[in-house]
């Protein structure tokens, strides 16, 4: 079996991370492991990597991605299970390996919606497009449900869900917030989906109770968040820093994880955090619910994600646990957490599926 992973680049979280990290560890386990991208500006390359220098959105895509999986199933003489991930990748594999009979696909949806479920008609392109795949991992139950709906009955057979690993980072023991204020941050692309102007807004409300808050990624909502920050005079309070490579000093650097989002496939980010020993206030929207648990002692769940009131409230709340139960409290208890969700279970998971799809096709 080769194992081969597509997807549109590596600079990134979420989807970039969990192929990145899926390649390292199949590699580790001396598996067959290939990873293809269309662009990796930035990127090193690593063993077994393949850049196409092209466009994610071209259909030249196509054209590559089926000489890529000829010339390894040439090579290997093997069967070749193609896990594809996010929008083009999904469109272009399943044109590019029309006719290749060695060639199983799996794709894995990462997200409860996207803006194509908005556009009519269009389902029946997708449906044709799924049925091209041999299973679907959905990253949580929500994810599940969602698709479940759109993909109908038949194709919604082929549908598993594999939780998302994370990496565990170290704990660290926080100094008392006896004397200061809190530092918060959050972690995410600046797209309008993951409404950092919600929590920018409550920040200005809170301006005197906050010490800082930072948001690591970047984004199309970059300029929209500069106004922002720029009309609510928080110049000194919100820090916009890019994409980092050192997400680990930056949530050891905080007090308590934002996350705003409207709609999550799964918290890959408050894992992360959680990890570190942070307490997280987040959206109650699926995927972010599922990996948080609303009973730990260490989540605020934001019912209404657009409410700024609500995310005031919720932050005040999370500074309020900090101060009842203490950070050596809170951190136990996010770290227990985080550790249901390892990079390795995934790998392990996934791996299970391939070898099912494998045994499924000599039957």
């Amino acid at each position: 079996m080769i194992a081969i992973n597509i997807i549109s680049s590596p600079i990134g979280g979420g989807a970039e991370l969990l192929v990145r990290e899926l390649h390292r560890i199949y590699l580790s386990q001396k598996l067959d492991s290939h990873v293809i991208y269309s662009v990796a500006d930035k990127h090193t390359q690593s063993q077994n990597e393949t850049v196409f220098g092209v466009n994610p959105r071209s259909p030249f895509n196509i054209f590559k991605i089926r000489k890529a999986l000829k010339s390894l199933a040439r090579s290997e003489n093997s069967d070749l299970i193609v896990h594809v991930h996010l929008t083009w990748p999904f469109f272009y594999a399943s044109l590019a390996s029309l006719g290749l009979n060695n060639v199983k696909l799996i794709y894995t949806e990462h997200n409860t919606t996207n803006k194509r479920r908005n556009i009519p008609i269009i389902w029946l392109l997708e449906r044709l497009l799924y049925s091209r795949y041999e299973r679907i991992i959905c990253i949580s139950d929500g994810v599940k449900k969602s698709l479940e709906n759109w993909v109908g009955p038949k194709i919604a057979q082929r549908l598993v869900t594999i939780p998302n690993g994370s990496r565990v980072y170290s704990v660290i023991e926080r100094s008392t917030l006896e004397g200061r204020t809190a530092r918060l941050i959050s972690i995410g692309s600046l797209s309008s989906r993951k409404n950092f102007a919600t929590a920018i807004i409550a920040i200005a409300q809170l301006r005197d109770e906050v010490e800082s808050y930072t948001i690591i990624g970047e984004g199309s909502e970059r300029p929209r968040l500069e106004r922002l920050i720029e009309d609510l005079k928080l110049g000194d309070k919100v820090k916009l820093l890019g994409w980092s490579d050192d997400i680990e000093a930056h949530l050891h650097a905080a007090d308590i994880q934002l996350i705003p989002s409207l709609w999550e496939g799964f918290g890959l980010v408050a894992v992360e955090g959680m990890s570190t020993g942070l307490p997280v206030v987040a959206s109650n929207v699926d995927g972010l619910r599922e990996v948080l648990d609303e009973d730990n002692p260490s989540v605020i769940l934001v019912d209404s994600p657009e409410s700024v009131d609500e995310w005031v409230s919720g932050i005040r709340a999370s500074v309020e646990n900090i101060h009842d139960k203490g950070f050596k409290s809170m951190a136990t208890t996010s770290r227990k957490q985080s550790e249901k969700f390892t990079l390795e279970k995934m790998a392990d998971q996934y791996l299970a599926t391939y070898r099912d799809v494998l045994a499924e096709q000599n039957n």
